[in-house]
């Protein structure tokens, strides 16, 4: 035991007896896991194997005696037992099951958490593509010629040009003596020539493809993800209704002092009538929210006569009605009359039943057209704002020009115009089909020239002279589809489809 001390090894006490040394371990008492068994350390152990001797173990739950040679733990020491010097273990306790492994959650604590089940966002994911554009360099090219046969060429040399050179004082000599043959040059330049061939030479231009970048963006319209929250089920949850125990300070009240159900009655309105005789209201309710539960009193009336005189002799306004010109400059009216229905005996300035009015609403710059696939807006459908859409354009959008049966035109100055061609008829003549705001079946677009049903190119535009001086009200149909309320005083005046493509 001393020897085991001084050279800092420990001893080591598995199941069925068996002594294991471990080297370069602190000399300190440790623990094991080991199954159904207690599994404990001392530095001495092997000094005892060789005795039928108990060793007393001191622990966190006192005292308990463990007989190495059979590996038997008891509480107490057999009669006549030889015993051991004890071990103390104040840093262990005798544990059954493997201690870094998780303890089991209280049943109140298990219960408690099946109570709470979790909750998570669910939500989709859209994948949109980018707009990307190709930006691409000049590519390099070269003309390539195979070598040629100069066996079957000959050189073609035109005439030279050719001129004299004579000296200034030609017709001098020196001895004074007329000359008769100056002395001149004549001097040639190089003859112009070129090589013919009979055969000719096949060259073709190789190019290198063009180095092309991508420009991307993100993409304007994509659809946002879809999000719902999904929790679990509750499972396992404590169905207890028992009340907690009484504590000793508290005692149980068995008398209870709850108030009487009554009705409650708020002021009186006023009179419908401000000259003359009429009824008013008030409103009346139950303390406890419920009718029911007051029946056993008889209810207050909630309405009973009056009499106002305070509003004799004066006039009467109606609210005004919309302006009589959508988007630009009208005029609006409202009834104006006198209460006890003789004008000469109301009070103070007749109030005015019209005055100007300009309207520039959200729905005068409105403006999209929506082409449909199938009959009756069934189908595809895809939606233009102002621009100009070629054949290309629109079935980049997912139109399909050749199934366009129907057309939505929205927006109250908003102009659609359909080709037949896809460059919008500049080279060939077609069918060209002005819309304004409306629904517009097959039927109806067969109506105004669209032929089989074959839309190639589109201009979608505002019109200017709409949006800025308006135009009257053009029939209830649109005024409904605007949001708006049109007065009886509004005189409608229909507008003609002359007029519209005129504007």
């Amino acid at each position: 035991c001393l020897k085991a001390r001084q050279s800092r090894r420990t001893f080591t006490l598995l199941q069925g007896g068996t002594v294991r040394l471990e080297s370069n371990a602190p000399l300190q008492q440790r623990h094991l896991t080991m199954r159904s068994v207690a599994i404990l350390f001392t530095p001495c152990l092997a000094l005892l194997q060789s005795a039928p001797v108990w060793v007393p173990i001191m622990g966190k739950s006192g005292v308990q005696y463990f007989n190495p040679a059979s590996s038997e733990m008891l509480a107490k020491a057999p009669e006549g037992a030889k015993l051991a010097p004890t071990v103390t273990v104040p840093q262990v306790s005798l544990l059954t099951q493997d201690p870094d492994a998780d303890a089991a959650p209280e049943p109140e604590q298990s219960e408690k958490a099946a109570c709470f089940p979790h909750c998570n966002w669910n939500c989709t994911q859209p994948v949109c593509n980018q707009d990307c554009t190709p930006d691409c360099e000049q590519p390099r090219c070269q003309t390539r010629c195979p070598r040629p046969d100069y066996s079957q060429c000959a050189i073609d040399c035109q005439t030279p040009h050719c001129s004299v050179f004579c000296p200034k004082d030609a017709c001098k000599s020196d001895d004074g003596a007329d000359c008769s043959s100056p002395k001149c040059s004549t001097r040639c330049a190089r003859p112009v020539c070129y090589l013919k061939c009979a055969n000719n030479v096949p060259c073709q231009n190789v190019c290198h493809p063009p180095r092309c970048t991508w420009n991307c963006r993100n993409p304007s319209v994509c659809a946002k993800p879809q999000c719902r929250l999904v929790c679990e089920k509750a499972k396992g949850c404590a169905q207890n209704y028992e009340l907690p125990a009484l504590s000793p300070s508290f005692t149980v009240n068995r008398q209870f002092a709850a108030e009487k159900a009554r009705w409650i009655t708020f002021g009186w309105g006023k009179c419908g009538d401000l000259c003359g005789k009429s009824v008013h209201t008030r409103k009346v309710v139950c303390s406890t929210g419920e009718d029911h539960e007051c029946s056993f009193a008889p209810k207050p009336a909630t309405q009973e006569d009056c009499e106002d005189n305070s509003g004799c002799n004066q006039w009467q306004t109606d609210a005004w009605s919309p302006c009589s010109q959508l988007c630009g400059k009208g005029v609006r009216t409202r009834k104006v009359w006198c209460n006890n229905d003789d004008a000469k005996e109301c009070l103070g300035e007749k109030p005015i039943g019209q005055e100007k009015c300009v309207d520039f609403g959200s729905h005068c710059k409105k403006c999209s057209v929506t082409l449909f696939g199938g009959q009756n807006f069934n189908g595809w459908q895809q939606t233009f704002v102002p621009g100009e859409y070629t054949s290309d354009d629109l079935i980049a959008h997912g139109a399909k020009c050749e199934e366009t049966s129907s057309v939505k035109v929205e927006g109250l100055c908003c102009r659609a115009k359909l080709y037949e061609y896809g460059d919008f008829n500049q080279k060939t003549d077609g069918f060209k089909v002005r819309l304004a705001v409306g629904e517009y079946d097959s039927d109806k677009l067969a109506d105004k020239g669209v032929e089989d049903n074959d839309v190639s190119s589109m201009k979608v535009f505002l019109d200017e002279r709409c949006a800025r001086e308006g135009q009257k009200f053009p029939g209830m149909k649109i005024v409904e589809q605007l949001g708006l309320k049109a007065a009886e005083t509004a005189a409608p005046e229909p507008v003609s489809q002359d007029q519209q493509d005129d504007e």
